[in-house]
């Protein structure tokens, strides 16, 4: 399946709802074991937190091998693949580290209260 980026967020890849969107298009036919392709050619400017929804929010279910093997990202600027990487890895910091994920919880916490 490929997904162009442009067409669903425009040319701004900024925020969590843009990757909660993204993820919308194509989140459905990885869960059920499809590649996907995510496109970003007219894309020009990217935040974390539009990656920490569209991608990384994945690896809640899902391995980083099984998302590198099915997930191809083309036409990412170079800056914008680190901030996916960044994206990434403190996703799987996140979901595999159960002492990372119990201080998020307790700093999540507090910041509600």
């Amino acid at each position: 399946m490929k997904v162009l980026v442009h067409k669903i967020v425009g040319d701004a890849c900024m925020t969590f709802r843009h990757g909660e969107r993204l993820q919308c298009e194509f989140g459905e036919a990885f869960d059920r074991g499809e590649r996907i392709e995510l496109d970003f050619d007219k894309t020009r400017i990217f935040g974390i937190a539009f990656f920490n929804a569209a991608v990384a929010s994945l690896l809640e279910n899902h391995s980083r091998a099984e998302l590198e093997r099915r997930l191809n990202v083309v036409n990412l600027p170079s800056a914008a693949k680190e901030l996916l990487d960044q994206s990434l890895d403190s996703a799987d910091r996140c979901y595999d580290d159960p002492n990372f994920r119990e201080a998020r919880k307790r700093v999540l916490g507090n910041l509600a209260a």
